[in-house]
């Protein structure tokens, strides 16, 4: 019709990209985008709820925090390996892990834990820095956080330096394990001690940080606030398994537990040779006081 040249259909291009590899499911770009959400759906169900229950952790600021309302009050504990738990349920695996133990059996099929940690001094406090904002269901009483005392306001976790929302599953983030205080020695030998303060300042202030908080203000820099603490001691919370992250966490922390039973053992052999030297030098001080007794009794003797 018309005879005024039109265009040909059969050159056009209707849908850009049609029938090409990189549109179909498997194509390897899909494919890593695919796995990349996936690791960001298993880390958002990693940092929100327990590892073992798989109950909803609940981030309501605690009433004993003396005013600050900014630090999630539930009893959470981490593992090396970044997975988070209730304290109950974590005490509880471990006593049913010990009594296996005691009746003969083996543990480590069916630890909710995992061989990974040894005991509670494996399992470190976890305190989110969370924001409140108001519920979406319009003030019914199903609180998102699971604690059953109505939903007045929603809980997030989130970084207390950058804003980021830890929980969201996108945010790589650390929790801070302190250094051991050396005045905790002199309160369990009975000492006096005035730093009351300080303490319960500690205990209920935030210990997870984003790692681009971490890139900003420096390991030097968040010391004053959060320390003292080591770099090795930082455990990154839900760590990816795609590009051997979590691959390497697990490595650094065997070589570390490997570390740890060699010591021991070394310290127990110094102690078993130093128990020995003494001895020794007990017998040999025993036998010099008897070789000089012997000409005294013999010169009275004669």
């Amino acid at each position: 019709m018309g005879g005024d040249g039109g265009t040909i259909s059969s050159n056009r291009t209707y849908l850009r990209g049609a029938g090409k590899a990189c549109h179909t499911a498997d194509h390897p770009s899909n494919a890593a985008k695919r796995a990349k959400l996936e690791d960001t759906e298993q880390a958002r169900l990693i940092l929100t709820t327990c590892a073992i229950s798989g109950a909803v952790l609940d981030l309501t600021p605690s009433k004993q925090q003396h005013g600050n309302n900014s630090c999630s009050g539930a009893d959470i504990v981490v593992c090396p390996y970044g997975k988070l738990y209730m304290r109950e349920e974590a005490l509880e695996a471990l006593l049913r892990r010990s009594q296996q133990i005691n009746n003969g059996g083996d543990h480590g099929v069916a630890d909710a834990l995992g061989s990974h940690v040894r005991g509670m001094k494996d399992l470190h406090p976890v305190r989110f820095y969370v924001t409140t904002s108001a519920p979406s269901n319009g003030g019914n009483n199903n609180n998102n956080n699971g604690n059953g005392r109505g939903a007045m306001a929603r809980y997030t976790a989130t970084c207390p330096i950058t804003s980021g929302e830890i929980g969201s599953g996108n945010v790589p983030s650390f929790v801070i394990v302190r250094s051991k205080n050396p005045k905790s020695k002199d309160k369990k030998k009975g000492s006096p001690s005035n730093d009351n303060d300080e303490t319960d300042g500690i205990e209920f202030s935030p210990n997870v940080i984003s790692e681009r908080a971490i890139k900003e203000m420096g390991i030097d820099g968040l010391q004053s606030e959060y320390g003292p603490f080591e770099e090795r001691n930082m455990i990154r919370l839900a760590p990816p398994k795609a590009g051997g992250v979590f691959e390497e966490i697990q490595r650094m922390w065997e070589a570390r537990v490997e570390e740890e039973r060699v010591a021991k053992m070394q310290k127990k052999k110094d102690k078993k040779r130093k128990r020995g030297t003494t001895n020794e030098e007990v017998s040999a001080k025993k036998k010099s006081e008897t070789k000089t007794s012997l000409p005294i009794v013999a010169a009275a003797a004669s």
